[in-house]
This record gives C-alpha cells, structure tokens and sequence, in this order.
C-alpha cells in the first residue's frame, strides 16, 4: 500500500518523547496535558493549514501483551502518534505547519527527541516529518474531493436536512419553494471553517 490515495495523503508518524528522569513531571505528563487542552475545532493547529480532513495525536505508553506464545515486549520509550488525512504532498504540509503552527507546534512536538535542534525552516519541518513516518499500510478515503469541496458538500448535506423536514406536511408550492431557498442558501454560502464541526450558521 501507499501513503497516497488518489489525491488524498496519509501520514502516520511516531516520535520518541523525551526520557528524562531528573524531572519531577515526566515530558510524556505534559505532553498529555497540552494534547487535552488543544483546540480541536475551528482555529486549531491543523485546521489552520488549510489542508487537514481528519488528525489525531495520543501518547503510546507501551504495547500490549497478548500472552502465550507471544513474546512479551516493551518499548524503550514513550511515544507520541500523529496520524494525518491531508490534501497534497508531505512536503507541502510541511510547509504549512511551519507557517500556521505557531506556539503550538513547540507545545506539542517541544517534548519530542529532534524538535528543538531542528532546521527552523519549512524544509528542516519536512525532514523532522520524515524521520519520524512510518509507511501508511492501509489508506482508503471514501470521498474524492478537496477540503473546501467535501465542507461545501458537508454545508449542503445540512441545508438539503433541515429543507426535508420543513417540507413534511407542506403543499406542492410551499415545497417549491423550500427547495428553491436552499438552492440559494447552498450557493450564495461561503465555505464553513476548517475544524467546524457544528458547520455553524455560514454567512
């Protein structure tokens, strides 16, 4: 398989977080906390780039032991997992997270080993990208639009609901008319934001 799927890209990466046991609060707490308090709507990091159909990040403690006859393992640390369904090439995400990611791409990935002896600039965020991927093993994407398509969609897939229940009982013109204002809500609409998961009121 391949990281790519049609025009869709899948990302999985797995960064060690730092082991350091001086500190009174491990790297792998904080890092925690920070994952909890994001903003994981409108506005957040990923949405941001303009880019990003779904994202999701946690801390991997260990791997789990199945029993006999597995052998039982550990992992030598803990690690952080980025898993990213996105537009485009990895190089061009890349990009976009060095440009957008703001303070929040040094309170996430700051707990990571590489991150703060990195190449500041779009390139240097594309290599610490790739040192961290694994190969996508399995990407399949149900959907062949780009993001500002499949929000418009998902806008529409609104508007067309409420426009089914308001018609339930109406008479022929009242349904005539219902069908035409959302036709005309759909495409006078401006597109909702990235990480919109209400797709509130689009003006």
């Amino acid at each position: 398989m391949s990281n790519t799927y049609g025009k869709f890209y899948g990302y999985t990466g797995v960064f060690p977080i730092i082991r350091d046991d001086k500190l009174e609060v491990s790297h792998a707490v904080e890092l925690r906390k920070v994952l909890s308090e994001l903003n994981a709507g409108g506005g957040s990091i990923f949405s941001r780039t303009g880019l990003v159909h779904g994202a999701r990040m946690f801390v991997l403690d260990d791997v789990v032991y199945n029993g006999h006859p597995t052998k039982e393992e550990h992992l030598d640390y803990e690690y952080l997992i980025l898993s990213l369904t996105f537009d485009g090439a990895l190089d061009e995400m890349a990009q976009r997270l060095n440009q957008y990611g703001g303070e929040e791409l040094a309170l996430i990935f700051g707990h990571c080993y590489g991150f703060a002896n990195r190449d500041t600039s779009k390139d240097g965020m594309l290599k610490f990208l790739q040192q961290g991927q694994v190969t996508t093993s399995f990407l399949y994407v149900e959907a062949d639009g780009d993001l500002k398509e499949t929000l418009r969609a998902l806008w529409a897939k609104r508007v067309v609901g409420e426009m089914l229940e308001k018609a339930q009982g109406a008479s022929t013109a009242q349904k005539r008319a219902l069908v035409k204002e959302a036709a005309d809500k759909i495409e006078s609409a401006t597109l909702p934001l990235p990480g919109d998961f209400q797709l509130g009121e689009v003006l």
